[in-house]
């Protein structure tokens, strides 16, 4: 076998996909990757633009890394995805994945073809690792007993949203909300019927929420809701809603219907709040305001009030 040849059948041999591209993101020569699962060899794709194979956003995306790979002359790092949605041009006797995930590395290398810069591109399948990954990220972040954020993903949330409002003036409110008399329910019935009593809460006040309201648990029988695009008055009006709904339903248990009942209190984002802790700080007094003054009412905090800690409706 010629040295060339044998040059070839190890490039051919490497378990990841390989392409040379040039500057102007022309595929110059494919290698490799039977481990990426992907149905074909790419070869196919040589002398093609990345503009002929790739969906035009996704193709002027993988030129920037060429391009930048090469103005700085330093490897670059990327991760991406094709799916049913976005896919690069298949050949006719593969199936197009549900999606499938990649890993790149993209390396100036010195090489000049047809008077082009060009650089390798190595590409990773890292499909089954991103599921893992995702999973156990959906793990760490959901609240075991009723599926909605727990507190860690709550607070990360709320900072996202803090740091919204404060570059795009992203107007957000907060309820915090607790079930009254919990440890009641408790003491007479069990912790079982009480794990219960928050699933069922959860699930009702979950129907009258939007799919951009973020539902969390904060512990215990205690739970955190943000309000996007909301002001003070618009988020004490759906709290108020979400308070009759639970007050005019009945948790079954044991045979026996148990009124339940939540005390919230209510604030919106302001200017001066360079943290979080000021935010919950908020919503936790006007909450205990509504434990104190009766039980199953919404409180929203209010600056006038806040040597009262907070004003009631």
């Amino acid at each position: 076998m010629e040295l060339k040849d044998r040059y070839y059948t190890v490039l051919d041999a490497l378990p990841e996909h390989t392409f040379i591209f040039s500057e102007s993101g022309v595929y110059i020569d494919v290698y490799g990757g039977e481990d990426n699962a992907t149905g074909f060899d790419c070869k196919q794709f040589i002398g093609s633009s990345l503009y002929d194979v790739a969906p035009a956003e996704m193709a002027e995306k993988f030129h920037s890394y060429i391009k930048k790979a090469l103005e700085t002359n330093q490897v670059q790092l990327a991760s991406y995805k094709f799916d049913t949605d976005n896919m690069i041009e298949l050949p006719d006797h593969v199936i197009a994945p549900e999606q499938i995930w990649f890993e790149a590395t993209i390396k100036p290398i010195p090489l000049i073809e047809n008077g082009e810069r060009t650089v390798v591109w190595i590409a990773k399948n890292i499909t089954e690792r991103h599921l893992l990954e995702k999973r156990l990220k959906e793990l760490s972040e959901t609240d075991d007993l009723t599926g909605i954020a727990n507190r860690r993903a709550f607070t990360e949330e709320l900072r996202g949203a803090l740091k919204r409002f404060q570059t795009a003036n992203s107007p957000f409110s907060v309820l915090m909300l607790d079930i009254d008399h919990f440890k009641q329910i408790n003491d007479s019935l069990g912790h079982y019927c009480g794990d219960e009593a928050i699933q069922f809460t959860v699930n009702l006040l979950n129907k009258k929420l939007t799919g951009s309201d973020f539902f969390g648990r904060i512990g215990g029988e205690e739970f955190a809701i943000i309000l996007w695009d909301s002001g003070i008055e618009s988020a004490y009006q759906k709290a108020e809603e979400l308070r009759r709904l639970l007050e005019s339903s009945r948790f079954v248990a044991e045979e026996k219907k148990i009124k339940l009942t939540v005390s919230v209190g209510v604030t919106e984002v302001r200017e001066s709040d360079d943290n979080i802790k000021s935010i919950m700080a908020r919503a936790d007094t006007a909450m205990y305001h509504s434990k104190k003054t009766g039980r199953n009412k919404v409180s929203r905090f209010f600056s006038s009030h806040e040597k009262k800690s907070c004003h009631a409706e």
